[in-house]
This record gives C-alpha cells, sequence and structure tokens, in this order.
C-alpha cells in the first residue's frame, strides 16, 4: 500500500512540476501592450472613452499585418519584434488589411481629406519601455479665393484644376511617391465669380520642385468654357497650415 501512495505522490509531484513548467512558459509567450502616448502633431491626444474607433495598426517586423486595435484597451502580443502606426482617420487612411511596406496613401481625389499618420514605430517585447506615438499631418491647404468686384455673368460654373508632384505616401518610410497628378473640383458661382474661395487639401510639398500649380475655367451653363485662368508661379504646401492664393477672376 505504501508503494502504491508513493506512487500516486510521484506522479502527482511530476505533474505539478510539468504544469508548473507548462504555466511559466506561458507566460513568456505573450506580453501585453500597456504603455503607449498618442499625440496628434505633438500634443497629447486620446480617443474619448466610448467611441469605438480602433487607432492603432500592428505589423510584424516584416510588415504582415497583425491586427487593429482601440487605444482606450491593454491587448497582448506574441513575443517579438513589430511596427505600430496610428492615425486618427483610421477608416480613411488604411482602408484594408495589407503588408506595411505595400501600405501608400494615396492623395484624396477631391482633395478634401487630411492625411494623419504616425511614423512606423519599432517595439519589440516585452514591452516594458513606454512608446509615444505622434499622429503627424502630412497635408496642407491651399486656399484660392478672388479678390474680384465686378461679376462677370457669362458663366455659372468655376472649374479649378491643381496640378501636383505627389501622388502618395509611403507609410513604412516616411516617404512620398513622386507623380503627376491633377485634382479637379468645379463650384457653382450665382454672382459670377464674387467671393469665389475653395480650400484644396494636399500633401506637403517639402521642395520647391514639388510645388503645385493652379489653372481655372469657367463654364457656363452648357458646360462649355467660358475663358481660361493660370494662376501665376507655383505654390509650396506646408503641412498643417494654410497657403493662400488670392486672385482677380474677372479684371485684366
Amino acid at each position: 500500500m505504501k508503494v502504491i501512495n508513493k506512487l500516486i505522490l510521484g506522479a502527482g509531484l511530476l505533474f505539478f512540476m510539468l504544469t508548473s513548467c507548462s504555466n511559466d512558459d506561458f507566460k513568456y509567450e505573450s506580453s501585453t501592450v500597456k504603455s503607449l502616448d498618442f499625440q496628434l502633431n505633438g500634443e497629447p491626444w486620446n480617443l474619448n472613452v466610448g467611441i469605438s474607433t480602433r487607432p492603432l495598426f500592428v505589423y510584424k517586423d516584416n510588415g504582415n499585418y497583425v491586427a487593429n486595435y482601440s487605444s482606450l484597451y491593454r491587448f497582448s502580443l506574441d513575443d517579438g519584434k513589430y511596427k505600430f502606426v496610428a492615425t486618427d482617420y483610421p477608416e480613411q487612411m488604411i482602408l484594408s488589411p495589407t503588408n506595411l511596406n505595400d501600405l501608400i496613401v494615396t492623395q484624396p481625389a477631391l482633395a478634401n481629406q487630411h492625411v494623419n499618420l504616425s511614423d512606423a514605430m519599432p517595439y519589440a517585447s516585452p514591452f516594458e519601455e513606454a512608446l509615444t506615438l505622434n499622429i503627424i499631418t502630412r497635408t496642407g491647404i491651399l486656399r484660392l479665393k478672388s479678390v474680384d468686384i465686378t461679376a462677370d455673368k457669362s458663366y455659372s460654373t468655376i472649374k479649378t484644376t491643381v496640378s501636383i508632384k505627389r501622388s502618395g505616401y509611403k507609410v513604412a518610410d516616411g516617404t512620398y511617391v513622386k507623380e503627376d497628378m491633377f485634382v479637379t473640383r468645379s463650384k457653382a458661382t450665382a454672382n459670377g465669380g464674387i467671393n469665389y474661395t475653395d480650400d484644396f487639401i494636399l500633401f506637403q510639398t517639402g521642395e520647391e520642385s514639388n510645388n503645385v500649380r493652379v489653372k481655372i475655367e469657367c463654364l457656363d451653363q452648357n458646360m462649355q468654357v467660358v475663358k481660361t485662368k493660370q494662376l501665376e508661379g507655383a505654390f509650396a504646401i506646408e503641412a498643417n497650415k494654410v497657403t493662400s492664393a488670392d486672385f482677380l477672376l474677372n479684371e485684366i
């Protein structure tokens, strides 16, 4: 009987040791991410409680997509190396899961959406050091405004075409895709161009060679071109700032 009890006790002890080892191994299979600091253009930024937006995108070190998380809760990741990307416009910036190395946010066709993204920040388990994710505005505003005091009723629509040199932003390395592109928008005018104003949200230009140019076409009710005006010079776009371009549309 004593032999049986010893066997049972030994088996129990072995099971306990195996279970303990297994639990220890499990503890080191994943780590909790709990020290993230979010900023928007260098200022503290947080989601309001109860909002379902998930501003954080997590990728493996090789760029493979992992998951999209809220900034309000802690979460765990398998031990390893990762890259984190944050944006306050997740649904507009990252439309579908893809490898980070292939992720390009294109210039919005209507020039009506800011591109706000952090750098791709490396982060590795056990995630003990705090990580700051600064969401940076990569776009600026080109504000067009006519300063005419005399109306020209020969046209009813103002069609504006902005030629740009940057068509996209590559998230993995923070560079821009250099490509000629046209952004076009039409706007009705009931007073012959007086008080015409329009804002175009465009990628920051950086170098002078990337500055944007503007052409304006005035169209009649049949959408026929009445006159065309090319604004003089090219305009620099600065991130998170407004570039104003005032001009005469009707007076020569």
